[in-house]
């Protein structure tokens, strides 16, 4: 995917040995282009992909059957037997606090998240041993207001470095699943993220006037997601592997012949990233009960760090020595069924540590441990040879208060912040089969 945003000339001051007007513009616009606070993670990283494992804790890989196991497991896609349509709509607040010692608490300004879920499964025709075998899956995650969002923010300024605007970017999911003999499916597909590359050019034109020149372009980053399922009497398991995804922005300013020798400036840094991760579960399916349990494995020590240099001679901005993580998963479904109507109550919790220390030098970057309670449900029922549905879930993450210490002061009487907090998500989607 490969969009020109913005291509324009505009007048500015005339070339004296002062500094032109179009200078200080174009650096700020270089700021404001990007337009939020520093992101870390994609949406469905932080909240799960579909309202079904939304709503049990993230997990749901070894049961999937919709179009939302191109995020949980592509194997699953294999068990849909009819196209489906999906649409939903998801929001989060966050309602953040640090407090430094001695001082009183001050909350951490988050704008509300909100975004539309489109989702497609669509089995493929085919006949003879490939009939009901291959299903191919899409997931679209599109946010209201934006495309996607990063702003720099000085490392000083306190700022919750792996959840700040991680729902603000917009995602593609494409997948294939292919069922095989003994209870065995394999599935594969992407993932991709919107980043942000182009560059504003300063200059002279014929008439000796200041201008600038701003060239955007909206890229993809690509990831890979590949999985595999096993189901056997009562018994579920599967095991997923989703490749680190990481969408960058990078800003270059360059001044040309305006009499000034400015360096190149280079606004640019991570957007998104989700570390790789292997997520494993099992469980059983007994008389309408789905009960699985899970662990995810989370590469964070990879992570590079929200910044990059902004000109060739800049000091390395402050990179975290984040660790890797395991986040224990547990969730549950209990359907019931009468003539055409289904009913489904969905539940789970899952523990994700933080990965990031207690001091990262020279930044205030925060995070903490969170505990996540999941609840959720569905109904559905079958009208002139169609199945529409409507399911719902909702997630309460509680930070579990945590202290830092100020990574700017090196003395041994360093501040101590203290970071707690609430965020609160849900989200409605409707299923409509043909």
């Amino acid at each position: 995917m490969r969009a020109l945003t913005a291509l324009h000339s505009t007048p500015a001051a005339r070339a004296t040995p002062r500094l032109p007007r179009a200078v200080p513009a174009a650096l700020a616009f270089g700021s404001l282009l990007l337009c939020a606070r520093s992101s870390v993670a994609s949406p469905q990283d932080l909240f799960g992909f579909g309202a079904r494992a939304s709503a049990m804790g993230g997990v749901g890989g070894a049961i999937a059957d919709d179009f939302a196991a191109v995020h949980a497991n592509p194997a699953g896609l294999s068990r849909a037997r009819e196209i489906a349509f999906s649409l939903g709509y998801q929001g989060a607040g966050f309602m953040l606090s640090q407090q430094r010692s001695g001082a009183a608490a001050t909350p951490v300004r988050q704008d509300i998240s909100r975004g539309t879920l489109i989702g497609l499964a669509l089995p493929l025709p085919f006949g003879g041993v490939l009939r009901e075998r291959i299903v191919i899956g899409l997931g679209f995650y599109t946010p209201t207001d934006v495309v996607v969002r990063g702003r720099i923010l000085r490392p000083e300024t306190e700022q919750f470095l792996l959840l700040s605007d991680r729902t603000q970017t917009v995602a593609i999911q494409a997948g294939v699943g292919v069922a095989l003999p003994w209870g065995l499916r394999i599935g594969g597909g992407f993932v991709a993220l919107a980043a942000i590359r182009g560059g504003v050019v300063i200059a002279q034109d014929s008439t000796g006037r200041v201008g600038s020149r701003v060239d955007n372009q909206l890229v993809s980053s690509f990831a890979p997601v590949v999985g595999a399922s096993f189901e056997h009497s009562i018994l579920r398991s599967s095991i997923t592997f989703r490749g680190a995804s990481v969408g960058r922005f990078s800003v270059t300013i360059e001044a040309r012949d305006i009499g000034l020798p400015l360096p190149v400036f280079n606004i640019s840094g991570i957007a998104q990233y989700d570390p790789w991760q292997i997520a494993a579960e099992t469980g059983v399916q007994l008389e309408g009960w789905s009960l699985l349990a899970g662990l995810t494995f989370k590469r964070w020590s990879e992570y590079p760090g929200p910044l990059e240099r902004t000109t060739e001679r800049s000091p390395e901005p402050p990179r975290p020595a984040t660790s890797d993580t395991f986040i224990p998963r547990f969730g549950f479904e209990k359907q019931w069924a009468r003539r055409t109507q289904r009913w489904s109550l969905r539940g789970g919790y899952f523990y994700e540590p933080s990965p990031l220390p207690a001091r990262t030098q020279g930044a205030n970057y925060l995070d903490n441990d969170r505990h996540i309670v999941t609840l959720g449900g569905a109904v559905s029922a079958v009208w002139r040879g169609s199945r529409a549905g409507f399911e719902l879930f909702s997630q309460v993450h509680v930070l579990a208060p945590r202290d830092f210490t100020d990574g700017t002061v090196t003395t041994s009487a360093s501040p101590i912040i203290t970071a707690r907090g609430v965020i609160i998500a849900a989200g409605v989607q409707s299923t409509v089969t043909f």
